[in-house]
């Protein structure tokens, strides 16, 4: 049960890991491989798509560590199952690098989110739980936001 909780807890407190990455990493010392993912895709890859090869060693490497400390089995599995899942929405469901995928009303939210931050390049840098500040709620209901297209590659 302990092993559990320890997972999901790790999942959770990488919501903010992950803001924090994203606002300060992505938007700050390394905006200049960031910056590709704010314009239109030209090509499949773009700079931007080194970031989770980048942010996946460290779990690479605590993996690798919890084969001689089981107790951080918990917490490798837990940012592995985050990295996943904002792959998931990140990628494939905002924007379908593999294609559309069927509307699901919270991820449609999380789109909108994810617009609004690509749009005006600010608030929200969150991903699965995005905290859109009271000034920009607004925002959310322009055409323009929810209308958003994520810019999938040309051809």
């Amino acid at each position: 049960m302990a092993f559990v909780v320890i997972v999901f807890a790790t999942f959770v407190v990488m919501e903010p890991v992950a803001y924090l990455a994203h606002r300060a990493i992505m938007h700050g010392i390394a905006w200049a491989l960031h910056a590709s993912h704010h314009r239109p895709r030209e090509t499949t890859f773009e700079a931007n798509d080194l970031f989770p090869l980048g942010f996946a060693l460290p779990t690479v490497v605590l993996f690798w560590l919890a084969s001689a400390h089981p107790g951080l089995w918990p917490i490798a599995i837990g940012i592995t199952l985050y990295g996943a899942a904002y792959s998931f929405v990140h990628d494939f469901y905002i924007h379908q690098r593999l294609g559309p995928i069927p509307r699901v009303a919270y991820l449609e939210y999380l789109k909108q989110a994810h617009a609004l931050h690509h749009l005006y390049n600010e608030e929200p840098f969150g991903m699965l739980a995005p905290v859109v500040p009271a000034r920009l709620r607004p925002m959310m209901q322009l055409d323009a936001v929810k209308n958003w297209n994520p810019s999938p590659t040309r051809s």
